[in-house]
Formats: C-alpha cells, sequence, structure tokens
C-alpha cells in the first residue's frame, strides 16, 4: 500500500514539473515576441525559473558574439538584462553565468564593456541579491582579464615555454588573483539553494581548475629558473618570485580539497548534485586524474625551454 502511494505521488510530482516547465516556457514565448533573436536568446538564458540556464540559448550568444556584424546587438542585449536583472537572485545567477561563458568561449573584448561597467555599479550599490553579489566581483575580474577566453584552451599551460622569468611573473599575477578568488568561492561551504547558482558554481570550479593548471605550469617556470634568478626578483615585495611560488603551493591544496569536493556534489542531494555536466567534470577536468598528464608535459617542456 505505502509503496503503491509512494508511486502515485512521485507521478504526480513529475507531472507537476512538467506542467510547470510547460507554463514556463509559453510564457517566455510571450514575453519574447516582440524581440529580435539575440534579445530572445539573452531573455531564455536568464529566465527567472527553477531551471539551470538553457545550454542552447547560452551557447548561441557566445557564438554571436565571435560574429562581428552581431557584436553590436550582442552587446546591448546583455548591458541591457545586467541593468535589470538586479532585484531577482534567479535571473541574476543566470546573467552572471552567461556572462561568465561569453567570456570563457566567445568574443569578451567586443561585447562586454558595457555590461561589464553596470555590473561593476551593482556591485559598488551592492544591489544584488547577497548569494549572486559574492560571484559578482570575480566575474567582473574574470571579463576583465586580457587571457579569459584562452586560460581553459587544453594547450594553454605551455603558454610559459621560453618566456624569461619576468614576463612568466607578470603573466601569474592576475592568473593567481583570480584563482584564488575561483577556488574560494568554488569551495564556499554555504548551502546551494537553486540550480542557477549551481551551474555557476560549476563553472566557476572548473575556472578553479583550469587556472590551476595554467598556474602549476608558470611555477614550474619560475621553480626551475629559480637559482638563477637575481636576487631582486627572488624577493621582490609584493610580486616576487617567493611570493608566486608560495601562492601555487597554496593553491595546490586548496586545489586537491576542490577535487575531494566535487565527488561530494554527486553523491549528495540538491542542486549540485542534479547537475548533468557535473559527470564530464568528474571525469575529465579535475587537476589529479587524465589532465595530470597534460600538465606534466606541458612543465617539462617550459623547462627545458627555460634551460
Amino acid at each position: 500500500f505505502f509503496g503503491r502511494r509512494l508511486g502515485q505521488e512521485a507521478a504526480r510530482g513529475g507531472e507537476r514539473t512538467v506542467m510547470a516547465g510547460r507554463l514556463a516556457a509559453g510564457l517566455r514565448n510571450l514575453q519574447t515576441a516582440a524581440m529580435d533573436e539575440i534579445s530572445t536568446a539573452v531573455f531564455k538564458a536568464t529566465t527567472d525559473d527553477l531551471f539551470e540556464p538553457k545550454e542552447k540559448h547560452v551557447v548561441a550568444v557566445a557564438r554571436w558574439s565571435c560574429e562581428p556584424e552581431l557584436q553590436e546587438q550582442v552587446a546591448s542585449a546583455l548591458a541591457k538584462r545586467v541593468s535589470t536583472c538586479g532585484a531577482r537572485p534567479v535571473t541574476t545567477a543566470k546573467t552572471l553565468f552567461l556572462l561568465h561563458r561569453v567570456a570563457t568561449t566567445g568574443e569578451p573584448e567586443a561585447v562586454l564593456g558595457p555590461s561589464v561597467a553596470e555590473l561593476r555599479s551593482l556591485v559598488e550599490r551592492r544591489s544584488l541579491p547577497a548569494a549572486e553579489l559574492a560571484y559578482a566581483p570575480y566575474i567582473v575580474g574574470l571579463c576583465e582579464w586580457d587571457d579569459c577566453n584562452l586560460f581553459r584552451r587544453p594547450d594553454a599551460p605551455a603558454c610559459w615555454r621560453g618566456m624569461p622569468l619576468p614576463a612568466v611573473l607578470e603573466g601569474l599575477r592576475p592568473l593567481q588573483a583570480l584563482a584564488e578568488q575561483a577556488l574560494e568561492l568554488a569551495l564556499d561551504a554555504s548551502e546551494v539553494t537553486t540550480p542557477a547558482v549551481a551551474a555557476l558554481r560549476l563553472a566557476v570550479a572548473e575556472d578553479a581548475f583550469a587556472m590551476f593548471l595554467c598556474e602549476t605550469a608558470g611555477a614550474a617556470v619560475l621553480q626551475d629558473g629559480l637559482l638563477a634568478a637575481p636576487l631582486a626578483l627572488v624577493n621582490l615585495r609584493p610580486g616576487g618570485l617567493l611570493e608566486a611560488l608560495r601562492a601555487s603551493n597554496r593553491h595546490a591544496e586548496d586545489a586537491l580539497m576542490l577535487q575531494e569536493a566535487l565527488g561530494s556534489w554527486r553523491g549528495g542531494s540538491g542542486p549540485l548534485a542534479d547537475l548533468p555536466h557535473l559527470d564530464s567534470v568528474l571525469k575529465e577536468g579535475l587537476p589529479w586524474s587524465g589532465s595530470r598528464a597534460r600538465v606534466a608535459l606541458a612543465t617539462t617542456a617550459s623547462a627545458s625551454a627555460a634551460a
């Protein structure tokens, strides 16, 4: 009897979820009836519902950001969405997620300037919901970083090859500052209550791992040249060689903690456990897994070039 009743209740719950999804889709279609294709995609990627950002709309906006004839429209649509998202936590989280995706896979320099200026203003006025406000400064910094759409590439750890130590240090400074923020956000112990924030946290965790891989390769070049480096460069504060190596070691500990935490996400419950992309991160994106061979190759090549 109890099994049958529980099964019936579960079926009714599934029906209610499907019906809610259909109603939300119908409402979105009404709201976007007068919008152009780009504004519609931005709106649907950031709509205020109980689901994570819809991937097809996020991908479309990032792709259009790379098309010169569409970049002005993309920039306008994104900035408009940022300016109106602050009062709604879910829409804010999805908007941050969308800006993050454009920054890491699109053409951020061409389209994100107005959005970043608006987002920075919202941060300064603290006009965002508390949970989302924690992520906003990181997204601003990421979007303003010259290498924001390069660091996730598989060959990124090899970028230090042949670079002199001062140039490696200069490149590591913004990378390590962002890695520090990404690791802190991804390791945040506060409860994640919506799929939108869960998707944003996982995206930041992926950033943290990718940044750590690049940082490790750069730190290997610094370590290899440590004894031959000028003493002033070694002991420079802030921003010297020893400081960069200490930061890299600290981030290694945090990255290991994050890798262990991701396993508990999959084994737990709630929005983090339900993210479909989590499985691929666990299989392919962890530093101490298949990525390890890539890092070893990159650091070996970099160290050999420096020598």
